[in-house]
C-alpha cells in the first residue's frame, strides 16, 4: 500500500520497532522516496532483486538501504551488481546512520529512495 505526502521527506527519528516521517511514526518497516510517497515493506531480511527493480521504476539515483539496528538486513550480490550497472548507488547502514544519510539527499534534492529496516 502507498502513501503519497505532500511534503518532501524527512526522518525525524527511529527506534527499535519504528520509524518516525514527517511527524508520523510508522511501526513497520518502510521504503521512503524523494517525492513523498512512501510504501510499507513486509519485514523479510533480503533485498532482493524484484524488488529493488520495483523501486527502480521511480528512477532513482540513490539508494539508501537501513539494514536495522544490528545490520540484519542483507542486499544479494546480484540485485548489487544489477543497480551498479544501472548506475544507481546503494548506501548500506544501520537504520539510524542510513536515516542520516537520507535525510542528507533529500535535502540536497537528490532522487533519493530509502528501504529500511527497523527491527534487530
Amino acid at each position: 500500500m502507498a502513501i503519497v505526502k505532500e511534503s518532501a521527506p524527512n526522518i525525524d527519528s527511529t527506534k527499535f520497532g519504528e520509524i518516525t516521517i514527517n511527524g508520523k511514526t510508522y511501526y513497520s518497516d518502510m521504503t521512503i522516496y524523494w517525492n513523498g510517497k512512501l510504501s510499507y515493506r513486509s519485514k523479510e531480511h533480503i533485498i532482493e532483486l524484484g524488488e529493488l527493480m520495483k523501486i527502480l521504476r521511480a528512477g532513482p539515483e540513490i539508494i539508501v538501504l537501513g539494514t536495522g539496528h544490528d545490520s540484519t538486513i542483507k542486499i544479494t550480490a546480484e540485485t548489487m551488481a544489477w543497480a551498479k550497472n544501472k548506475n544507481v548507488q546503494i548506501y548500506k547502514e544501520i537504520t539510524p546512520k542510513a536515516a542520516e544519510i537520507f535525510n542528507a539527499f533529500a535535502n540536497d534534492g537528490k532522487k533519493v529512495v530509502g528501504i529500511f529496516h527497523v527491527t534487530c
